[in-house]
This record gives C-alpha cells, sequence and structure tokens, in this order.
C-alpha cells in the first residue's frame, strides 16, 4: 500500500501514520488506493492502445498502402492521456521534478515552511490551469468536431486536461495542508 500524500511504500495492516512523511493512515487510504490502481490501469491501457494503433497504421501503410483515418490524431490525443495520467501518478507518488536544494539544507521546521510555499504555488498554478482547461473543453464541445474512423467527439478525449489538473491539484492541496500541520504541531 502507498501512502496518499507522499507515495511512500507502507505496511496498511499495521502503521497508523505514514513512516516518511508522518501522516494519519486512516480508513480513506483504501479510496486512494482504489483510485491509484485505477489510474494505474487505464494509463497501461491508453499506452498499450497508442502502441497497438501505430503498429497497425505501420502495417496498414507498408502493405495495404492505407491507414486508418484519424489515427495520428487518435495517438496524439492517447499521448495527452498518458502525459497528463502520468503527471497525476508523479503528483501521487510525489515525484515530480523539483528542485529540492532547500530540501537538502534546510532543518525541519523551515523546510515545511518552504514545502507549504511550494505546495500552495504548485497548488495554485494547477487550478489556473484547471480553470483554463475546462474553458478549452467548453469551447470544443461547441465546436463538435470528431475523429471520423473513431466517431469520437473530441472534447471526449480532451477531458484528461482538466481531470488531471484535478488530480494534481488535490494532491498538492493535500501535501500542503499536511505540510502545515506538521508546521503547527512543531515537527
Amino acid at each position: 500500500m502507498r501512502c496518499p500524500l507522499c507515495g511512500s511504500d507502507i505496511d496498511g495492516n499495521t502503521c497508523v501514520t505514514c513512516p516518511e512523511c508522518g501522516a494519519a493512515i486512516s480508513g480513506s487510504i483504501r479510496l486512494f488506493s482504489a483510485i491509484a490502481l485505477v489510474e494505474d490501469a487505464v494509463i497501461s491501457f491508453m499506452l498499450l492502445s497508442m502502441i497497438l494503433l501505430v503498429l497497425v497504421q505501420i502495417v496498414l501503410r507498408n502493405f495495404y498502402a492505407a491507414g486508418i483515418s484519424g489515427g495520428a490524431e487518435m495517438v496524439r490525443h492517447l499521448l495527452l492521456w498518458v502525459a497528463f495520467l502520468g503527471a497525476a501518478i508523479a503528483a501521487r507518488e510525489g515525484k515530480h521534478i523539483k528542485i529540492d536544494i532547500a530540501q537538502r539544507i534546510l532543518p525541519p521546521r523551515p523546510k515545511n515552511f518552504v514545502e507549504i510555499l511550494t505546495g500552495l504555488f504548485t497548488t495554485i498554478v494547477c487550478a489556473l490551469l484547471l480553470y483554463a482547461s475546462i474553458r478549452f473543453i467548453r469551447a470544443d464541445y461547441g465546436l463538435g468536431t470528431t475523429i471520423p474512423f473513431f466517431n469520437l467527439r473530441i472534447w471526449i478525449l480532451e477531458l484528461v486536461i482538466p481531470l488531471g489538473y484535478g488530480a494534481v491539484t488535490l494532491r498538492y492541496a493535500l501535501r500542503s495542508t499536511q505540510a502545515f500541520l506538521k508546521l503547527v504541531k512543531g515537527m
């Protein structure tokens, strides 16, 4: 099982707090674990679909001088899914790219303060991007464009953008809250 805040591996049967970040482990861990399983399964399915679609396109073009209408566009949208789900998974496991010089040199209390500030900044930026992505989806919804062969509306494929930003926003908000609580408790 993984900690919902820092992504560390924990033994869910014996731990009441995460040994890595000190987060309290409660009954909601099952919900976070279920969400993690869904994320992992969907990203695996999307990656496999993308690979298979590209392979089918290669075979059709090289041997039959044909292709799937809208195949390249579908692959681009599948890549979008892999990228945004990957960002959500990286946020879940605390593995986003970051400059962590402050984390290495500061004592625990100032380190928590810096973690709160960076978490709040990330939360605000992702929340703004979430808002912008919702507006983007609404604009594409109004256009009604589709991918021909698959008869899929493009806005459906782009739903991963607000979903991904929403997941990252929530995870960094939780992480900031946890760091704030550690600062208040004096850890």
